[in-house]
């Protein structure tokens, strides 16, 4: 299964999947190749992020080693082909923070092969300038900015859930996550 989290800036898309890595060894991070720098809270075990140069990223596309990617932020994101790859093979359950337009590309790679489950964080603006000033971004405004965009994609998702209590939200990404878990080993058993 894989386990798709999206949402704006601050939304607590990493912080949520942080927490999940920790209470479920069953579930794997799929990393994303970045041109973006690194924060302070990227350097636990959990980095969502592989960070590679502009001229890396562009190497990579060159060399079709993406499955996709897409400029968010002035930055690069992509998904590597050998990472959807790992995905397939359902020997693990694999979790991933993408942008709205990866989770459209990735839910269509990946339908009939394995259980894809998207799940989109939302919580008010007001709030989520409060978390970007906390952790302390300088670019809020051209992050707030894409918030409208996103939104208008979060009708794509299985789930959207407002993330206004950590531990609440917790809960119900996994008890999300442990139906899906049962929806997939019905639909995959027989194959």
């Amino acid at each position: 299964m894989l386990i798709i989290i999206s949402g704006s800036a601050g939304v607590g898309k990493n912080t949520i999947i942080t927490q999940i890595l920790n209470d479920n060894p069953n579930i794997k991070l799929m990393k994303t190749c970045t041109t973006r720098m690194p924060r302070h809270t990227d350097e636990d075990m959990h980095s969502p992020y592989i960070y590679v140069t502009r001229e890396d990223f562009e190497n990579k596309i060159k060399n079709g080693e993406l499955f996709e990617h897409e400029e968010i932020h002035n930055n690069f994101y992509g998904v590597l082909k050998s990472s959807l790859e790992e995905v397939k093979k359902r020997q693990n359950h694999f979790i991933k923070d993408i942008g709205v337009l990866g989770q459209i590309n990735l839910k269509r790679a990946l339908k009939n092969k394995v259980e894809v489950l998207s799940i989109f964080l939302t919580a008010p603006k007001e709030e989520l300038i409060k978390r970007l000033k906390a952790r302390g971004d300088h670019d809020i405004d051209l992050r707030i900015s894409r918030m409208e965009f996103e939104l208008s994609y979060a009708k794509n998702y299985d789930y959207v859930i407002e993330n206004l209590n950590l531990n609440k939200t917790l809960k119900k990404v996994e008890t999300i996550i442990k139906k899906h878990e049962k929806i997939e080993q019905k639909r995959f058993e027989k194959k």
